[in-house]
């Protein structure tokens, strides 16, 4: 694979303004618009997940497609100096997310799940150890064929992983939401094993890919001081629930490893401000909902509400973000911006600069 600066020869500048964002977003201090072009070649590498055994005989194929992919998108759009940071993933769905707990992990083309297996609020206690599941082993087997794949390449490998909240229900099922009422005390006690269990794997993944990426310029830059998490199933929950059963676990997984990049979605606009109340939040990607309020209808509210930590939202148009600008500034935004062709992105990056 090429390296990072054949693959983003303006990397440099790109991620210098990616630190300052973020690290401004720590302090609380606005200002800082990037933007994201989303051309259709970005989405058109995912594989198809549902064509693999995911066994002795298929992983390494299961690799190599994968980083081919990877190579192929990223070598479309070298010369769009957006924000887009080349960088690797093992792209399972999220079926892994808690597969590497317990269970196994059921595919289809586009993504992955797996089913519940806490028939009670007391079984994670009978679990195994962190680290000897099926998908564990499997997950870390093609982590690390893809670092070795990349060593000397430098780009970097990220990773995301459920919030305990999210994880405690992928584990336990919709039971969960007569739990925080039955059983208030008991979840409670599931949510912190899924805290440490998302601590460990991930300390457990970083350590991997730090092996691989030694004296790294950018081949760490989004696993050091940070972690990434979603916050889907909150966004059925009330702030006050948020607040009692989410938040202090979730802060748990933060303080392990410095900073917060989040996750949620527009459903649950309210989420907003209680995920950005969290200690050392830098980011938070809120998806936009299909019948649901657009983010970027209200960013005065956005503003107010995430006390400077960025925001990762989509618009519809570039007029929007020239209309908007000034508003924006106010914040800290990522603006992505779907568009057909890597030459639009180009020209609209361009742009964008250019504001």
């Amino acid at each position: 694979m090429k390296t990072i600066f054949e693959l983003k020869p303006s990397v440099e500048k790109v991620a210098a303004e990616m630190r300052k964002t973020y690290a401004d977003a720590l302090l609380h201090k606005g200002g800082n618009v990037t933007f994201r072009a989303l051309p259709e070649s970005d989405i058109k590498q995912y594989i198809d997940l549902s064509q693999y055994r995911y066994d002795e005989s298929d992983l390494d194929k299961y690799v190599d497609d994968l980083l081919c992919g990877y190579e192929t998108m990223m070598e479309a759009r070298r010369e769009v100096e957006d924000n887009f940071i080349p960088q690797l993933n093992v792209n399972l769905g999220i079926g892994d997310y808690s597969a590497f707990v317990t269970g196994e992990v059921y595919f289809n083309k586009d993504t992955s799940w797996s089913k519940p297996s806490l028939a009670d609020l007391d079984a994670w206690k009978d679990i195994a150890p962190i680290g000897t599941s099926v998908w564990y082993k499997k997950y870390m087997y093609i982590l690390e064929q893809m670092l070795k794949k990349t060593e000397n390449t430098d780009i970097p490998f990220s990773r995301g992983f459920y919030s305990p909240m999210d994880l405690a229900e992928s584990l336990r099922g919709t039971a969960i939401y007569t739990d925080f009422y039955d059983e208030p005390d008991k979840l409670h006690d599931l949510l912190d094993f899924c805290a440490d269990a998302i601590i460990h794997f991930a300390k457990d993944i970083y350590a991997m890919i730090r092996k691989y990426r030694k004296n790294a310029v950018y081949g760490t830059m989004y696993i050091d001081g940070m972690v990434n998490m979603s916050e889907d199933i909150s966004s059925n929950l009330s702030p006050d629930l948020y607040r009692e059963f989410c938040a202090p676990h979730t802060q748990k997984v933060i303080d392990a490893f410095g900073s917060g990049h989040m996750h949620c979605h527009s459903c649950a606009m309210y989420l907003v401000k209680e995920i950005c109340s969290l200690k050392n939040v830098a980011n938070l990607w809120l998806a936009t909902d299909p019948n649901q309020p657009r983010p970027f209808d209200h960013l005065e509210k956005l503003i107010e509400d995430s006390n400077g930590v960025c925001q990762a939202i989509d618009c519809n148009s570039f007029e929007e973000i020239e209309k908007n600008i000034d508003i924006l500034r106010k914040g800290n935004f990522s603006i992505c911006l779907p568009c057909s062709t890597v030459e639009e992105a180009k020209i609209l990056t361009e742009k964008f600069r250019k504001l």
